[in-house]
């Protein structure tokens, strides 16, 4: 009989006893004993048997085909697999095609009738081996992740194997630093890319060959590419929020014996706050955040290699409904940004109005809208500093007013009793009886609206006050650029709507809250008049 010879070790058999070479000298003496000629030998090392996508196995496939061989010969019926289903499907092909499957040290043969249950139950046990192991393993894993567990740290951090503290490498760091610093400057993930490989900056796969002395992956380009920033990897470093401090464990779950793959929510994931050494501060990360949103909504798109322009898809023509895109002008004095209508630049005037605006007078435009809130927030400060001033030496007294309050409800509602026994006795006027005591209900939401006011009076004021303080900051901030930035530009406004009547241009421009709505007229890019 032509016996082919196969062995396998999954990373989590190996031990000497289950070692390659153990298989191996098991099956070859099997094979002597009983006078078979051996055909040929395949294996797999540290592959799982809960699939059979194997090169061992492809060769076994191409042994059959060619009819080389009469029996497959394993040590035990686990090295040949261990998911039930894909196993007896791999027995069923083999007895199609007159070739048995034998088991050393079992002494099972797949074309014995009799060893047909032992097989089946063998089949299960094998699986149900390899599945509760995986279990064990992601529960392990878990338990780990709640504790911090940190097994591979995102790019810029380092792990010490021997302390397991995380630390910063700081020239890597300035990488990461460098990637925000240009998206917020206005560059694509792309645009990004290409200027870190004509920096000269290391990926993350190029620090792990140097740092962690890791082997390189092996790709069928020889790994070059992997050696190149791509806009992937600038995306995955801008949004990853452990470069705040911030650890997220268990953000995806993968189940490789059921092959699935699913990302996680919230509420599953496990967050472990101020874990990490910052390299990123949370505000700077909040905000390229919102851009990305921003960029991603707006359909913000760039040339290649140029940042992309301020205003990109903020802007809306009125009458024809399409984006303005942006033109960068040359000058003498310099290079000019102008915005005009994609309608009128496709297909010229006979479909919508050239009308044209420059960059700087929209800076301009919200500049004065911006100096105007910022007033008008400094007015509400200072009447809510009033307001304080005015209610802080009433605090002493607010636990009687709201005592005062809870027993005018209380009689009120001996009231309401009263009225309803009189309704039982004289129901001829049961009507005038369901108006009074409507009127004394309205008296007892009153009362309790008053009390809640007055439970609250201190937090509100405070809060409202704290909110105060971080807008007129953030304001503060903005106009001492001078020119507002594309980040901050997209956290003010939501959308600027424009058209052209008689050849003056109608801006209306819509900011977020909480700011509020403003008109202002142009002619020939000219401010003429403010008419909201």
């Amino acid at each position: 009989m032509r016996i082919w010879l196969y062995y396998r070790l999954s990373r989590d058999e190996d031990d000497e006893l289950n070692s390659l070479n153990n298989q191996r000298q098991i099956i070859y003496d099997y094979a002597v004993s009983k006078g078979y000629t051996i055909a040929g030998e395949s294996f797999d090392d540290n592959i799982s048997g809960m699939h059979f996508n194997r090169a061992g196995i492809d060769k076994i496939y191409e042994a059959v085909e060619n009819c080389l061989i009469d029996a497959v010969l394993v040590k035990d019926l686990s090295r040949l697999g261990r998911h039930r289903t894909q196993t007896a499907l791999f027995i069923d092909y083999l007895r199609t095609q007159n070739v048995r499957v034998l088991s050393a040290t079992e002494n099972i043969d797949t074309f014995n009738e009799n060893d047909d249950l032992l097989i089946g139950f063998k089949g299960l046990m094998n699986d149900y081996y390899a599945r509760d192991g995986s279990r064990r393993v992601r529960a392990g894993i878990r338990q780990k992740q709640k504790n911090g567990m940190v097994i591979v740290p995102p790019f810029g951090y380092f792990k010490d194997k021997n302390t397991k503290e995380i630390v910063v490498v700081e020239d890597v760091a300035e990488t990461v630093r460098r990637i925000y610093s240009l998206y917020l400057d206005g560059y694509g993930f792309k645009a990004i890319a290409r200027k870190l490989n004509e920096e000269g900056h290391k990926t993350p796969a190029k620090i792990q060959l140097e740092l962690l002395k890791k082997k390189s992956p092996n790709t069928h380009d020889k790994v070059l590419k992997k050696y190149l920033w791509e806009g992937t990897m600038v995306g995955r470093i801008l949004m990853d929020e452990s470069y705040t401090g911030t650890l997220i464990c268990h953000k995806s779950d993968r189940n490789k014996i059921n092959k699935t793959f699913r990302f996680t929510e919230e509420a599953e994931q496990y967050r472990h706050e101020d874990f990490l050494p910052v390299i990123i501060p949370k505000a700077k990360w909040q905000e390229v955040q919102s851009l990305i949103a921003s960029r991603k909504a707006c359909n913000v798109r760039a040339s290649s290699g140029q940042i992309a322009h301020r205003y990109g898809g903020l802007l809306q023509c009125k009458d024809c409904g399409r984006t303005f895109i942006g033109k960068r002008v040359k000058l003498v004095s310099g290079e000019r940004v102008d915005y005009v209508c994609d309608t009128y630049h496709r297909y010229g005037k006979e479909h919508c109005p050239p009308h044209t605006i420059h960059e700087t007078i929209l800076d301009a435009l919200l500049h004065k809208e911006l100096l105007a809130c910022r007033d008008q927030y400094q007015t509400i400060w200072d009447n809510l500093s009033k307001v304080m001033d005015q209610w802080m030496p009433d605090l002493s007294n607010m636990e009687g007013k709201i005592q005062k309050a809870n027993d005018a409800i209380l009689n009120i509602e001996n009231e309401v009793e009263a009225i309803l026994l009189e309704k039982i006795r004289d129901k001829d006027n049961a009507v005038r009886y369901d108006r009074m005591i409507a009127k004394r209900e309205e008296e007892i939401s009153r009362l309790q609206n008053e009390i809640q006011r007055l439970e609250h009076m201190d937090e509100t004021l405070r809060q409202k006050q704290t909110t105060l303080r971080r807008d007129i900051r953030l304001m503060d901030d903005i106009l001492s650029y001078g020119k507002i930035a594309g980040s901050q530009l997209r956290l003010l406004v939501e959308g600027i709507v424009i058209s052209e009547v008689d050849g003056k241009l109608d801006l209306e421009i819509t900011l977020k809250a909480p700011f509020r709505d403003h008109k202002d007229v142009y002619e020939d890019s000219d401010l003429l008049e403010v008419i909201g």
